[in-house]
């Protein structure tokens, strides 16, 4: 894809693609893309959907009231497939930039250490604050505080241990596992970019995208196999089936989908075809749903994830390249657009807040009661959620922002559109003069100058 190619491909998919938002510099600082960004709202509101039922369990199986009742039990449970959207999303949106840089030579390729210093920026204050919260409130004495759990949480390596992998903030697993996406992106990504860009023709480069995203999500999908089916691991050693090898084929997806909307350009699928992705991606999610609820008995549930991926791929893509406008307008709603904004937050605060509730007596562990429960943490996370966003996440997100994407400082002072300095003045030596000469007096209409460069 030539230069031209690739910026009348950004330009035209404006309506649908690539947009910008100048408000604030935090929210300039990435890529949005049509028909994605709302689903982080249903995403998050789907998960509390999944705890408030689990916070309702009397016999401590943590698998939530109606043991009894298999039907109900796993259609719930299987909501946790939502949390491959989010990883699918995270893929997509991350290796957006490095895919536009690969395909366009006139393209900035970013760099390693201005891609995690914008993503420390975004989620690490308000991560490790809450995270400290938490923690506190679960741990006391020096002797008797559990300091690794805190130790790991804040490093963000979690994920690798199958004691704490769920501890203080459970769904913060998550984070353990895209920290290291992040990290190996901030690594690997700049250097593939550049090879990439070496050869000739938008085809080999595509293949040369392609090629290293299809080993890791065939690596992953192996490891799972063999986790279940050869090394048999015991079903609650989390760190095996949780972990960063066994959601890298979650990224993987992901980054493809990136490949493939960049590579389309500005192109468009017409309704019918758009339908027909969207259904079999639905299918797919159907296909995925948890059947059994420890150890899986079969290839289709030990691979239930990246079958979910897959689906929800589809699904993008759909939306995305779909010739109308619809399917997007719908997705990115006023509604779910504000609620995408608070969706880290409220994915984090939601646990403490239901735990919270529980420890105050005002869950009802009555399966009848179960939209009360919900709609009571739904509401609290989203309060919560706002004031974390604003007090603490949406400051730092700025200032993270204010790191040129070139990389060094940003000269603030060079920026200012100062007035030109008057000839009489423009000297040093004349400053000093005329300063002698007030001999401390107060001027009645003293005014600072300062040397332009």
């Amino acid at each position: 894809m030539t230069a031209a190619q690739t910026s009348f491909a950004l330009e035209r998919r404006n309506d649908q693609g690539f947009l910008r938002s100048t408000e604030r510099k935090g929210r300039a600082a990435g890529f949005k893309v049509r028909g994605v960004e709302g689903w982080r709202g249903v995403a998050a509101l789907a998960i509390v959907s999944v705890h408030a039922w689990q916070v309702m369990d009397t016999d401590d199986d943590g698998l939530g009231p109606l043991y009894e009742t298999p039907g109900l039990l796993t259609a719930i449970l299987s909501v946790d497939l939502v949390v491959d959207l989010f990883f699918v999303l995270s893929g997509l949106l991350l290796f957006l930039p490095f895919v536009v840089a690969a395909l366009d030579d006139s393209a900035h390729i970013p760099s390693g250490d201005d891609f995690l210093w914008r993503r420390v920026f975004r989620f690490i204050p308000t991560y490790w604050v809450l995270v400290i919260v938490c923690w506190s409130m679960r741990n006391y004495g020096v002797t008797t505080a559990d300091w690794l759990d805190l130790v790991e949480h804040l490093l963000l390596v979690q994920a690798f241990d199958s004691d704490r992998i769920f501890a203080t903030i459970g769904p913060a697993w998550t984070l353990s596992v895209d920290w290291m996406f992040y990290l190996s992106l901030a690594i690997f990504a700049p250097a593939w970019t550049r090879w990439v860009r070496q050869a000739g023709g938008e085809g080999r480069r595509v293949l040369r995208l392609v090629g290293p995203i299809s080993a890791v999500a065939l690596a992953s999908v192996l490891y799972k196999l063999n986790v279940d089916f050869v090394w048999e691991i015991e079903a609650d050693r989390w760190a095996w089936r949780f972990g960063p090898a066994a959601k890298a084929d979650d990224f993987a997806i992901g980054m493809a989908a990136a490949v493939l909307v960049v590579w389309m350009g500005s192109r468009r699928i017409p309704a019918w075809a758009s339908l027909v992705l969207a259904v079999t991606g639905a299918w797919l999610l159907f296909e995925a749903r948890r059947t059994f609820y420890y150890a899986p008995e079969s290839v289709i549930e030990s691979l239930r994830h990246p079958i979910a991926s897959v689906g929800w791929t589809l699904i993008l893509v759909a939306v995305m390249t779909c010739r109308s406008d619809r399917p997007a307008r719908w997705v990115d709603n006023a509604l779910l657009l504000r609620l995408s904004v608070v969706a880290f937050t409220v994915y984090l605060v939601h646990e403490p807040v239901a735990i919270g509730f529980e420890n105050l007596g005002l869950i009802d562990t009555d399966p009848n009661g179960y939209l009360r429960n919900y709609l009571l943490i739904a509401v609290a996370s989203l309060g919560l959620a706002w004031v974390v966003h604003r007090v603490i996440e949406e400051p730092f997100v700025d200032v993270g922002s204010l790191r040129p994407r070139s990389g060094g400082r940003r000269d603030l002072y060079a920026e200012l559109d100062l007035p030109p300095l008057p000839a009489e003045t423009a000297s040093p030596g004349a400053l000093r003069a005329d300063v002698l000469d007030a001999r401390g007096a107060r001027r009645p209409t003293l005014e600072m100058e300062v040397l332009s460069r």
